[in-house]
């Protein structure tokens, strides 16, 4: 039976049938997530436009099978921010999680920016993790420190304070998804983004206009599948294939008729990618 059967009669009756958000120290700082069920852990990351929210239908719908984490990130959610938009901080938090929370070689699902994070985190010496999944992410983009914010982080900044959150959400989460959508889940995606802080959204934003994971991927060993969806509207193609060629190790698949939150817009086929992966026997390492 579907997470969504029956249909709530909100999407906040939906969020109310997660257990509360819990808090944990790591480095001092707080950081906030959503933990439902028993056996193999999996550790979900959010995008730009998420929280440990995002995750909603996976925590409802793997949680019979697997213990499902989904974190804040630094500045999102109920998680201190970090000081500086420096990958580096991003993941230190990233692993102390990890092991705060006592999680042993977890299965590590990072979309988007959450693809990014983990994806240095993979490639680190003595790195926690068993196998890792790419969803809709790419390499960061590499700018100098100096380099100023974009122009559209500048304009996305405006709109969040001008429009206000529940605005900004809406108009965030239409432009990230394949349209048509089941407006039900639309609204999910909406009510996700409209939580997206200020300083949040600031200093992830400039973590991926400097972060450059192209000297990394070679040294990722654990077994990794790289999702793709196919009408995601905001990692642009040449940075999907560009992807693709850096992990000539991992698995390739791309979700049809999905834009840029298949974990919403096609939680089944998203799940059946995942959770196939996770039974696969073959050695998966990188052949070299």
């Amino acid at each position: 039976m579907s997470v969504l059967s029956p249909r709530p009669s909100s999407v906040d009756a939906l969020i109310a049938r997660l257990p509360d958000r819990q808090s944990i120290d790591v480095n001092g700082l707080s950081v906030s997530y959503r933990a439902m069920g028993e056996g193999t852990p999996i550790l979900f990351l959010h995008g730009l436009l998420g929280s440990a929210d995002s995750w909603v239908l996976q925590l409802l719908g793997l949680s019979n099978r697997y213990r499902v984490i989904s974190w804040d990130a630094p500045g999102y959610g109920q998680s201190d921010g970090v000081e500086d938009p420096d990958i580096e901080l991003f993941v230190k938090q990233l692993q102390g999680f990890i092991s705060a929370l006592g999680l042993v070689a977890p299965v590590l699902v990072g979309h988007s920016m959450g693809g990014v994070l983990a994806a240095r985190l993979a490639a680190a010496p003595r790195q926690p993790v068993s196998r890792l999944v790419l969803s809709c992410t790419h390499p960061g983009y590499g700018a100098p420190r100096d380099t100023p914010p974009t122009q559209k982080l500048q304009d996305r900044m405006v709109a969040l304070k001008e429009e206000g959150a529940v605005a900004y959400g809406r108009e965030r989460a239409g432009a990230m998804v394949a349209h048509p959508i089941d407006p039900f889940l639309l609204e999910v995606a909406a009510h996700v983004a409209a939580g997206t802080r200020p300083d949040g959204l600031f200093t992830a934003t400039r973590m991926l206009q400097f972060a450059d994971l192209r000297p990394h991927y070679q040294h990722i060993e654990v077994p990794t599948k790289v999702l793709f969806a196919e009408r995601d509207p905001v990692v642009q193609p040449a940075l999907s294939a560009e992807l693709k060629e850096l992990t000539p190790f991992a698995l390739h698949e791309t979700l049809p008729n999905v834009g840029h939150a298949p974990y919403l817009e096609d939680a089944d086929s998203y799940e059946r990618a995942i959770t196939a992966f996770l039974i696969e026997e073959t050695d998966l390492t990188k052949a070299r």
